[in-house]
């Protein structure tokens, strides 16, 4: 059997360069994707260290061309394209609906959402063809519990589990998930920690507080290792499920 072929964005750190590099560990060639060049050589130089084959295309996936250009970067590399990891997100603003900057909040619908719906748009006809095509959306526990100051990141969320729920409905022969990574150790957490004490409520900002300074954050590797594991294995049977990283179901795949 030839080699998987798989899209990941947002990989040039945190949870997507894990993605990417646990892709790689299990045998997978990767097109990853970033808004920062310089960032993705060294994630590639990673792959590469490993046996396997990366390709680079940076640019904001939110705008239409970029999109479609990552997709054709992956077949002009590869030949194939068996799944795609929707990872880039923003969480910014971090204020409340009344103070919020209506720039900032529609600029992380069209990360956080329609650069999902863009990608894959495009990537569906190659992924029609491959032997079993996955679209994996990393979505959050935000998509399904409101938090006061995080608006946009909340409804963004929510909007790709529909999202993900009316692909598995439409496209029966690809596997649609939303995946929950848990709360990870990345810059998203460090945005939080830096703009949250003023829009937040306090027991939660200080929650998250406690998880950074008591060391509770997930290091990126363990969701990333799953998240991988998902884009490769994860059965029909699963589509349109909104399933937690450390589900027992996910944590199955690494005995087949």
């Amino acid at each position: 059997m030839s080699t998987a072929s798989v899209i990941v964005t947002g990989a040039s750190r945190g949870l997507g360069r894990a993605i990417a590099i646990a892709l790689a560990q299990m045998g997978a060639d990767v097109t990853i994707n970033a808004r920062t060049e310089a960032a993705l050589f060294d994630v590639k130089q990673e792959i590469e260290t490993l046996g396997r084959r990366a390709e680079i295309l940076a640019g904001d996936v939110s705008e239409a061309d970029v999109a479609e250009r990552l997709v054709a970067a992956a077949m002009l590399a590869f030949g194939r394209l068996d799944a795609v990891v929707n990872n880039a997100a923003v969480l910014q603003p971090v204020a409340r609906i009344a103070e919020s900057d209506p720039f900032a909040w529609r600029q992380n619908l069209q990360i956080n959402l329609f650069a999902p719906y863009l990608i894959t748009q495009a990537a569906l006809p190659h992924l029609r063809r491959a032997p079993q095509g996955r679209i994996i959306n990393v979505s959050s526990g935000a998509a399904v519990r409101a938090t006061v100051g995080w608006s946009a990141y909340c409804v963004s969320k929510a909007g790709l589990n529909m999202f993900t729920n009316v692909l598995a409905q439409e496209e029966q022969r690809i596997v649609a998930l939303a995946v929950r990574p848990g709360v990870v150790d990345t810059s998203m957490q460090n945005t939080l920690r830096q703009l949250g004490k003023n829009a937040m409520e306090p027991e939660a900002y200080q929650r998250f507080i406690a998880y950074y300074q008591q060391g509770q954050l997930l290091p990126p590797e363990q969701p990333g290792k799953a998240i991988a594991a998902m884009a490769l294995k994860a059965p029909l049977s699963w589509s349109g499920r909104f399933i937690s990283w450390n589900d027992p179901d996910v944590q199955s795949l690494f005995m087949t």
